[in-house]
């Protein structure tokens, strides 16, 4: 007879578990050094690190674990060049190995990183990044001036959420360049600019994303310098939400991106409307708790006196009640009249900005047969049909000529 031996059959779990004891009981492979390209960085909401580190030949996947990743002294950006040390294992789930991560210096951007470093401790120490020195963004913003290109993505998108989200807000761009040599010397002209005329309530900064030196003009210690020295509130917004610049972090408000900024500035009408409500509703409801506080004082004096009836005081304390209560009549009337004084201000302020009244004060909204908004000549042709939005109603015309200033 023939023997035949017999032959263990491993489920996919059990050969992944047996690799990933070998993998991660190899003392090599337990220390690793390696160097390589970050690419596809991600970090999750957990704060976990994931990316591939990678060379010309290959690849490999990599994870920093949050509290390893919060370690790390720079930001990790696609295309640089990294040194880690970690250990090599499997994620069971799926069967690949990765590099568990442990700690990463960047590599191959030398100079630049280390004058961002030098510079960042040195304005930290002098005070630039204080947050009680912070000013913070006006309740009601009705202009705000951008300091950007004119041209680049950035600012196309910062006017679209802004005149989307609140259209009676003006925007003041001052045209500069966002990258190289002479881009800083702009950037604080703009900046100085609009603090000279005090013709915007808040100053926006910014650019699309890049890598290190395309961002480099936003860690210029003199642009630092005049965003600290601005009377007017700044708001940052440079790159993607992993780029970090010395602006980020002298400006009086950071923005993720140049659309965050748009976010935060233009706060949605319907938005006031809603505080208002809220505003009046608290107001009532204080004015109706310190009634009832005082009420049940006055409950607690009469049952005071009561429990002691000196006749010889009786009289005096009626007066003595009759005093008090005229002096709290006397003070919620004055606290009832100045919350009305502030709720019609408040009223007042929230009327000014209704689109229907400056329509009754001759204006006219322009847009075309779609809908869409027209705001100079250049939008139209000869013989276009218009629709022309009054404070009463609507009418429909016809261009018959066009003349540009």
């Amino acid at each position: 007879m023939i023997a035949v031996a017999s032959v263990k059959i491993l489920s996919v779990s059990e050969l992944n578990q047996y690799l990933k004891t070998l993998l991660e009981t190899n003392s090599l492979l337990k220390n690793l050094t390696i160097q390589g390209e970050l690419s596809n960085v991600k970090r999750a909401a957990s704060g976990h690190l994931y990316f591939s580190l990678k060379d010309p030949g290959s690849k490999i996947d990599c994870v920093m674990f949050r509290n390893a990743a919060a370690g790390l002294k720079f930001l990790p950006k696609e295309g640089q060049q990294v040194t880690l040390r970690g250990s090599l294992g499997i994620y069971l789930p799926s069967g690949q190995y990765q590099v568990t991560v442990r700690s990463m210096e960047p590599q191959g951007i030398g100079d630049l990183f280390q004058a961002y470093l030098a510079l960042k401790s040195e304005l930290e120490e002098k005070g630039y990044f204080e947050p009680d020195r912070k000013k913070k963004l006006p309740e009601i913003i009705s202009r705000v001036g951008l300091v950007t290109s004119p041209t680049g993505a950035a600012v196309k998108d910062m006017i679209s959420i802004i005149k989307r989200r609140n259209p009676l807000i003006d925007i003041v761009i001052y045209p500069s360049l966002v990258q190289g040599d002479e881009a800083p010397k702009n950037l604080i002209q703009g900046i100085r600019t609009f603090n000279e005329l005090q013709s915007v309530d808040v100053i926006v900064i910014g650019r699309g994303g890049g890598s290190i030196e395309d961002l480099w003009a936003f860690n210029d210690r003199n642009l630092a310098k005049a965003i600290y020295e601005s009377d007017l509130p700044v708001v940052s917004a440079v790159g993607h939400e992993i780029d970090y610049t010395i602006s980020d972090f002298v400006a009086d408000l950071r923005a993720p991106t140049p659309s965050g900024a748009a976010e935060l500035v233009a706060e949605e009408t319907m938005s006031m409307m809603r505080a208002l409500v809220l505003l009046k509703s608290r107001m009532e409801q204080s004015m109706q708790a310190r009634i009832t506080a005082n009420r049940d004082v006055l409950l607690g004096m009469k049952k005071a006196f009561m429990r002691f009836r000196p006749r010889e005081r009786i009289g005096d304390t009626r007066l003595s009640i009759d005093a008090i209560q005229e002096r709290m009549s006397r003070s919620i009337k004055r606290r009832l009249k100045d919350e009305r004084r502030q709720l019609s201000n408040l009223e007042s302020r929230l009327e000014a900005m209704n689109p229907i009244k400056v329509l009754k004060k001759g204006y006219v909204r322009v847009t075309d047969e779609k809908g869409i908004p027209v705001g100079s000549v250049a939008g139209l042709n000869v013989d276009q049909r218009i629709h022309l939005r009054f404070a009463d109603g609507e009418a429909v015309a016809s261009i018959q000529s066009i003349k540009e200033n």
